[in-house]
């Protein structure tokens, strides 16, 4: 194709000179926003696994003692976004045919935010230590004699490392930079967004952590950048 004939990159009349000015400190802003795209929908991808076994892990860990839908069950408080996002939920997954759809479709149908605000004061004493019994403790090594042990996460734990997830998510969801014009703080902040998926799906499950860790795109993504 001649030089001529190219297309004419405008980025900021195509995604607004607000959005490229996060970019504007870089020799490459147009590989440095596209670097930026290939990184947030890699994380996205390996927090989808994460969503996916939090929310099977909290499902399988609730309906024993609350039923298959629990998500129903008067007993458990629900404050009233929860209820909004299981309503909406249900209205998803409902069909005229079936207007009460199975709890299964229900569950797949939550959004992030539902499972994310479930890890609250407010359900310390229903949800959480259901919750916390099927979880995998973190192996704690021996030291100064002592026998290794086992680190189970506490509620507030466990929180910390969902909202760093959660965070995250929306952020790349939305289309937003994770990119910093200081490298170190930007380092430092996707190295923690990495950190809490891995311990996050450990405690979850660690062969489906190492599966996750193996498949990601990220590392490699991370040192490709421009």
């Amino acid at each position: 194709m001649d030089s001529n004939d190219k297309p004419m990159i405008d980025l900021d009349k195509w995604f607004s000179p607000a959005r490229m000015s996060t970019y504007a400190h870089h020799p490459d802003p147009e590989a440095l926003y596209l670097w930026n795209t290939h990184v947030t929908k890699a994380f996205l991808e390996d927090i989808q696994h994460v969503e996916v076994l939090l929310r099977n892990c909290v499902d399988a860990a609730v309906a024993p003692s609350y039923g298959a839908r629990w998500y129903t069950n008067p007993a458990i408080p629900f404050d009233q976004p929860a209820r909004k996002s299981i309503q909406k939920a249900e209205r998803r997954a409902g069909t005229s045919r079936e207007p009460t759809p199975p709890s299964g479709r229900i569950i797949a149908e939550l959004s992030f935010d539902f499972w994310a605000y479930l890890f609250t004061k407010t359900y310390a004493s229903t949800l959480w230590p259901l919750v916390r019994k099927a979880l995998i403790g973190t192996p704690i090594p021996a030291a100064d004699g002592s026998k290794p042990g086992v680190f189970v996460p506490t509620l507030r734990d466990f929180k910390r490392e969902v909202d760093v997830v959660y965070k995250l998510r929306n952020r790349c969801a939305h289309h937003e930079p994770i990119i910093k014009q200081n490298r170190q703080i930007e380092n430092a902040r996707l190295d923690r967004a990495q950190q809490a998926i891995e311990q996050l799906s450990t405690w979850l499950d660690p062969s489906a952590a190492q599966w996750i860790a193996a498949n990601s795109r990220l590392p490699e993504l991370r040192t490709s950048r421009p």
